[in-house]
């Protein structure tokens, strides 16, 4: 069985390749150094076009609506810009609904061409760019600290980590955020307070890494402008152990929050990266392997959930466990808690 793997690694090389959906320019060359937030390529998409009716808009004859045009073929125009209707309070009005470029007036109707919308591509890794797909994007490597975790709400920010506390399943509280850690990414085992988030947001921090998030504050951080990254999951989960130390011991480095959602098919995962640039140049992470003797792993469901482990022994598919299930498992020797039966499905090595 191939086993899934989270990456919790205090040196190693990363590397990722950032294309364009469709052709477009690369902004970069080979060697250039850039940070997470910056533009390595962009597309010119298709230009889109609205018809806007001003005598439905306005309420009157085609005759009379035509009369109250206010701007001309080929002029730009603005978002919120009258294009037809008298000025002052209640009158009706014919407001550009975007940006764009007057194409055509004909019988009260007016044709917007939407300004053409320019795909930026970001980095969304500091590093160095190392290869060049003309017209499609780039390849970017970087040496450093890496952890992956398991959900973020799709931002991206970079700042100082600042731990929270001294152990894995420490709760952010509101009591813990003042404007001392301004401009800082928090870290810390759990949290449950949607005030603590909140005043996160005021002082602003730039960003959080969690072990986890109680669930009920998922569509709160779902729209909070700073990235949040869950290390095990939703719900009242430590943060495991590995990766709280690897945390408190780049605390006060530069890191990136990649708060990507996870997708299954290309291996993207939400990511804290550390980068350390003066390290050399380590090997890349381990591809994914099969489950073997000796191997950490990092136990995903029950009520180990979150801990970390090394595998004494495979176990055959007919063993029966607790819930019913008959499985393929391991012997997982649990530091302070003996030996545990785990199914491999709820399972992943540590990368």
């Amino acid at each position: 069985m191939i086993a899934p793997v989270s990456y919790i690694q205090p040196l190693t090389t990363i590397r990722r390749n950032r294309r364009l959906p469709v052709d477009g320019q690369v902004l970069v060359k080979i060697g250039d150094v850039v940070h997470s937030s910056d533009a390595v390529a962009r597309a010119n998409l298709e230009a889109s076009h609205l018809i806007l009716d001003s005598a439905r808009a306005l309420g009157m004859s085609v005759d009379r609506a035509a009369k109250l045009i206010q701007r001309g073929v080929g002029e730009q125009v603005e978002a919120g810009t009258i294009i037809a209707g008298r000025r002052g309070v209640g009158n009706r009005q014919l407001r550009a609904p975007a940006a764009g470029q007057i194409a055509a007036i004909s019988e009260a109707q007016i044709l917007l061409q939407v300004s053409d919308e320019s795909s930026l591509l970001q980095a969304r890794v500091p590093g160095q760019i190392t290869d060049i797909d003309p017209g499609r994007g780039v390849t970017i490597e970087c040496v450093g600290a890496w952890v992956q975790g398991v959900w973020g709400n799709k931002r991206l920010g970079e700042g100082i980590l600042h731990l929270v506390g001294d152990r894995q399943d420490q709760a952010l509280t509101a009591d813990q955020v003042d404007m001392s850690l301004r401009g800082a990414i928090l870290v810390a085992g759990t949290c449950e307070h949607r005030q603590a988030l909140e005043l996160a947001a005021q002082v602003p921090i730039r960003g959080l890494v969690l072990g986890s998030l109680t669930t009920k504050l998922l569509p709160l951080a779902l729209k909070l402008a700073y990235p949040i990254v869950l290390i095990e999951g939703f719900g009242k989960t430590p943060m495991n152990e590995d990766a709280f130390k690897l945390f408190s011991t780049v605390s006060g480095e530069t890191a990136t929050l990649n708060a990507q959602y996870p997708n299954p098919l290309n291996g993207d995962r939400p990511e804290v990266i550390i980068p350390i640039p003066d390290a050399g140049k380590p090997p890349q992470a381990v591809p994914m392997q099969s489950f073997r003797v000796g191997q950490a792993v990092h136990i995903l469901v029950g009520a180990e959930r979150g801990l970390i482990g090394d595998i004494t022994a495979l176990l055959p598919s007919s063993t029966y466990y607790p819930s019913g299930l008959h499985a393929t498992g391991a012997s997982v020797k649990l530091l302070g808690k003996g030996e545990v039966g785990i199914p491999l499905v709820n399972l992943e090595l540590l990368g």
